[in-house]
């Protein structure tokens, strides 16, 4: 039998409004979802600048009205932590090389342990320590300005350079210091006896056969170490770069570290040259007595002509002056309230309990004093 031939059936009009409410409601549903995506694109992206970028740029710390980011907190703290890190490593493994059960080895032993356990301390401190650093740095980089202290890219590089050279065995150059002015003499017309001359016996000289000595062998020098050339730097710069990578540190953040440690190094060298190496000094004696009145009679007894380290063994409360008589020694001026020679000095501002009486010598100079 033929098939016979099915009509398509045409499409009611109640069902074509159902078909084109249904699809609006699945665009309506398809742009609520879109919405809600990117509400939670856009608080994932908030909270994720929140945290981590932003809060990078908040201030942890003020130094004279200039605000340390968080941002350069965070380096340095990874920065520290790992400069520490490499020394416990350097230790551990120069500590394995000896035998600990070894009793001749005890002190060596000891000495390692007790470098372990400092270092161990300083990796606890580290985050707080990075803060101190940072904040002393800061302070460096002021006080530098203030001084007109600079330090330059070319400075920067070669000390790079020094330090990669130092850690792959190479020493570090020392500078020579540079020897000041010599003062120049006066020279002083002094009138001067002519001396007479009188003849003097002129010694005969004896020839004495004196052993030749034998040359020993000749000592080969050890050949110097002659430091990186260019190739062999930069392998150790891309070295250098690729571990501070590690850490999240870029190469530019460890050159500002070397440069404020130059900058420190620059001006502790300018203080030192403030500091004065000389000073006044003086002769400092005293008798302790208890009232106002023994004072003033130790006073008239010293106008007397009577001694006055007999006196302070004799009179002085002061337990010491019975073996050095009252003698203080040598102090820098200033170190004593009382300044005025023979002046009644009182220890105690609500009573003449005690009184002291002060001698001073003319000052000294201390030429032995060394700037730190």
């Amino acid at each position: 039998m033929a098939k016979k031939n099915q009509t398509p059936q045409t499409e009611t009009r109640k069902q074509s409004r159902m078909r084109e409410r249904d699809q609006e409601q699945q665009r309506v549903l398809f742009i609520v979802l879109g919405i809600v995506a990117a509400l939670i694109v856009v608080i994932l992206a908030v909270g994720y600048w929140r945290t981590v970028i932003a809060v990078q740029d908040e201030t942890v710390a003020t130094v004279n009205g200039v605000s340390l980011p968080v941002r350069a907190y965070q380096a340095r703290v990874r920065f520290d932590v790992q400069t520490i890190v490499a020394q416990i490593n350097s230790i551990q493994n120069a500590f394995q090389q000896f035998n600990a059960e070894d009793p001749a080895m005890a002190t060596i032993v000891q000495y390692y342990q007790n470098q372990l356990a400092q270092y161990t301390q300083a990796l606890q401190q580290a985050p707080s320590k990075a803060l101190e650093n940072l904040i002393d740095d800061e302070l460096v980089r002021q006080e530098a300005a203030k001084r007109g202290i600079t330090v330059s890219d070319a400075d920067i590089d070669r000390e790079i350079q020094l330090s990669i050279n130092e850690n792959l065995g190479y020493e570090r150059p020392t500078a020579t210091p540079t020897d000041g002015p010599s003062p120049t003499p006066t020279l002083t017309a002094t009138h001067t006896a002519t001396p007479s001359i009188s003849p003097t016996a002129t010694a005969t000289l004896t020839a004495t056969l004196m052993p030749t000595p034998t040359e020993g062998p000749t000592l080969t020098p050890e050949p110097t170490q002659t430091p990186l050339g260019p190739d062999a730097y930069a392998t150790e710069v891309a070295k250098l770069k690729d571990n501070l990578s590690k850490i999240n540190i870029s190469f530019e953040d460890y050159r500002k570290i070397i440069a404020v440690d130059l900058l420190r190094q620059r001006l502790n060298d300018a203080l030192a040259r403030e500091v004065k190496t000389t000073a006044e000094q003086i002769h400092v004696e005293h008798i302790l007595v208890k009232t106002f009145e023994e004072a003033q009679a130790v006073e008239e007894r010293l106008k007397a002509g009577e001694d006055f380290g007999k006196l302070a063994a004799e009179l002085s409360i002061d337990p010491s002056a019975k073996t050095n008589q009252g003698d203080l020694g040598w102090a820098a001026r200033g170190q004593f309230v009382q300044r005025l020679p023979l002046r009644l000095a009182f220890t105690s501002s609500r009573s003449w309990k005690k009184t002291r009486i002060t001698r001073w010598t003319p000052p000294r100079w201390n030429r032995n004093a060394r700037a730190r």
